[in-house]
This record gives structure tokens, sequence and C-alpha cells, in this order.
């Protein structure tokens, strides 16, 4: 094995248990703890990385605003398999909440020709063209002003009228999720007060969120990662990360 896929490697293991030792490297790669070492010190010089007392944590990012359209091809599979799972949670009758994100743009393509009646609450431009045509989903404006970064209405106006209405089930996207501080983060304060606007405004919450974004936090930390809360993830998830949501009585599906 050549170093770059030692290293690569070690990256892999770090993104499965989020921390690891010299001693657990050593064994795995049959290497002396001086050459694990020295390829701890060359990740961490790369940025990705932390260097710890006898291993490393994966370093995390932090992610600034972008355009949510850009980021719509990125990790599709993975998105998909997380707007299926949320999907196959709504049924007849439901009124739920779509925030705007990548995945919800999705549930709203498996949704477009569903022939159960669902209310729809959503702030996301696109979802309204999306789901328009189905005269099964009757679509509900929060109102706002329109920010093209977010293809969404946002301001007091959409979380102020939220209020008005009694969904029994809300999805929302997260920029960054940590389990060390149990705490999901956005890009902005008006996000985040929007989000946890819809979070407060239904008992079932569920949050979607690709397993890359536990790695990973953004500006804002919105809203505690608690019992009251499920987490949609796609099939990536670590036996570790599960084994935090399990002790902190976090569902996950």
């Amino acid at each position: 094995m050549f170093v770059a896929e030692r290293k690569e490697k070690i990256l892999e293991i770090l993104h499965k248990k989020e921390r690891v030792s010299v001693n657990e490297l050593s064994e795995y790669f049959n290497l002396s703890k001086v050459i694990i070492r020295k390829y701890l010190g060359q990740l961490e010089e790369e940025g990705v990385v932390e260097r710890t007392h006898g291993g490393a944590i994966l370093k995390r990012r932090v992610i600034n605003r972008v355009f949510l359209m850009d980021l719509a091809k990125e990790d599709y599979e993975d998105k998909e398999i997380i707007a299926r799972k949320a999907v196959n949670l709504i049924e007849d009758g439901d009124m739920i909440v779509l925030d705007g994100s990548t995945i919800t743009l999705i549930m709203a393509e498996l949704l477009r020709n569903c022939e159960i009646k669902i209310t729809v609450i959503t702030n996301m431009l696109s979802l309204y063209n999306i789901l328009g045509g189905n005269s099964n989903i009757h679509l509900i404006s929060l109102g706002g002003y329109f920010d093209p970064v977010t293809n969404s209405f946002v301001g007091e106006i959409p979380k102020a009228n939220l209020q008005n209405f009694n969904p029994n089930k809300v999805f929302v996207g997260v920029a960054g999720i940590n389990l060390h501080k149990l705490q999901m983060s956005t890009c902005t304060i008006e996000e985040g007060a929007y989000k946890r606007a819809i979070l407060d405004s239904s008992d079932k919450k569920y949050i979607l969120v690709q397993n890359k974004k536990f790695h990973q936090d953004s500006l804002y930390n919105f809203h505690p990662i608690d019992h009251n809360i499920t987490i949609i993830s796609d099939d990536k998830i670590s036996k570790e990360k599960k084994n935090i949501l399990d002790e902190n009585s976090v569902e996950y599906i």
C-alpha cells in the first residue's frame, strides 16, 4: 500500500470513528508508531485532521453560505436515500412543513405525482413550482422577501405566519450537526430563527442530514439535538454516531 493510500485509509477510518489512536493505526497497518505519527503530522499540515494526545480526530469543516441551487447535484444519491425515507413517513391527511433544502427538493419531486391528499407549507419557491400541478396537494405560502441564495422567502413574515398553522410533521435541513456539542447549526441567525420556529410548530420533528454534515459546523447553533427530534440520514452513518444518538435518546432513521 502506497503512502497516499494509507493516508486516505486513515481519513476513511476517521470518518467512521471520528477519532483514532496511534496504537490502533500502528496495529492496523502493521507499521511503527513513529511512521503513524509522521502520517498524522502530514495530515494535520494538510488541514484535514487535528492531532490529539495519542492520536488524532477529524478536523471539522466550517460552512458558509452558498447558493442552494449550486449544491443541488452534490451527493445526489445520499440525498435521495434520505428523501425517500422522509417521504415514506408522510401519510394521507398530513399537514407538513418542508424547509428549504436540496433534500426537500428531491422530496417534492417524489411527491409530485403522489395520490395521497396532503397540505404542504413551505417558504421555498422551487417547491411551489414542483408541487403546484398536483391537485392532491394543498400548498400554503408563508410570504416574506425573496432570498436568491436559499431560493426561499425569508424574514419575520414567514416565521410569524407559521404560528397560524398546526402541522403534524416538519422536515428541516441543517448546514452542520455536532454530536459532541449536541447542536445543529445553520449559516445565518435569520435562517436559524426560522428553522427553530418550524421545529417549535410540531411534535414530530424530522432533521434531514447527510453523514458528512456530522463533520461540519456553521455560524449559528439553532437547536439542540435531543429526544424531541428524529434524525433521518443516509446509510453511511457510523456505529459510533448511532451510539451517541442512542445514549441521548435521539431516534434516527
